[in-house]
């Protein structure tokens, strides 16, 4: 397939601008819903830009009276968001595009110092890194293709790559009145309530018995709906075209029986904690978004996955204290 070249126009109007970026008919068919989600991601990246430019993020320290709360409180979102956007999306499917294509480079007899000169990589004496490149590359090919891989070389064939956005979640306490905790494996890097997608089991009641055994080990006997509805939390899974990050939830209280056997797989670890040592773990997260707890600090000993504290708060297990961010 011969394409066209690729035409950018930026169109200036009173009210500010309009960049186009013009496909070929082979490009749009290919492509599909894929260009609309790129877009997306780059307007955000662009317009975060412009407002890291302009200035609007630098003071966010504090506000001084009620309106000024309310935009402080906008400018962190803003940059929630984009951290979002960029960190779980735009700049994990560019890696996707550059590895797949660096694949098939190396396939077509590339040389590692073709390989190296490209992505940029040099020695002390200012000479392509061979050495790197090769090792960037092998380490490439023992990992396999990823899901976004798959998704940057087309569609998609196995539904678990992508979100179903329908999440159960199960509040489990023992006889002391302790909540079971999992170490996520998977991102959110977080402690959490057991939890997951509900795919193809059928309805969320058996997802919820299903999950705990899978994650936890234990056997659920009674299950209680206590509360649910739409949040915006985003997971491991590719976002479904079309749709926005976040899950429609059900969320349970269970009367388990059996000894915790946690998943490897599944989970990090597993861990009953008291009332207290709950909204520790949430205040711990709150304090993470305030920034006052490192990436470092977090990696080594997360809080409470920040859905679960809305969800657990909405419930009155947790303060609404420790919804303040």
């Amino acid at each position: 397939m011969v394409n066209p070249p690729l035409a950018y126009e930026q169109i200036t109007t009173p009210g500010g601008s309009e960049i186009h970026l013009r496909l070929g008919a082979a490009e749009t068919e290919l492509l599909g819903e894929a260009a609309l989600h790129l877009t997306a991601d780059l307007d955000t990246a662009l317009r975060a830009m412009a407002e890291l430019r302009s200035g609007a993020w630098d003071n966010i320290l504090g506000p001084h009276d009620e309106g000024e709360g309310r935009a402080y409180a906008h400018q962190r979102q803003r940059m929630e968001e984009t951290v979002h956007a960029l960190a779980r999306d735009l700049i994990p499917r560019l890696e996707a595009i550059q590895a797949a294509t660096l694949r098939r480079w190396k396939a077509g007899g590339a040389s590692y110092a073709e390989i190296a000169s490209a992505m940029g990589l040099s020695n002390a004496a200012g000479a392509p890194n061979r050495a790197t490149a090769q090792s960037r590359l092998r380490a490439l090919e023992a990992a396999g293709p990823s899901p976004l891989e798959r998704w940057v070389c087309g569609p998609i064939t196995h539904a678990r790559d992508v979100c179903d956005h329908t999440a159960i979640g199960v509040i489990v306490t023992d006889g002391d009145g302790r909540y079971l905790l999992i170490e996520r494996a998977e991102y959110p890097h977080a402690w959490a309530l057991p939890a997951g997608h509900v795919d193809d089991r059928g309805n969320p009641e058996n997802t919820a018995r299903e999950k705990v055994s899978e994650k936890t080990g234990l056997t659920v006997g009674q299950l209680e709906h206590v509360t649910g509805g739409w949040r915006p939390n985003r997971c491991c899974r590719l976002v479904g075209q079309g749709r926005a990050p976040g899950h429609h939830w059900t969320v349970y209280r269970a009367v388990v029986t059996g000894e915790p056997a946690p998943s490897d797989d599944e989970t990090r670890g597993v861990r009953w904690v008291t009332g207290a040592e709950l909204q520790a773990l949430a205040d711990r997260t709150a304090a993470y978004a305030r920034g006052k707890v490192t990436e470092a600090e977090w990696a080594a000993s997360p809080g409470l996955e920040d859905v679960w504290r809305w969800w657990l708060r909405r419930i009155g297990i947790l303060d609404a204290a420790s919804m303040t961010v």
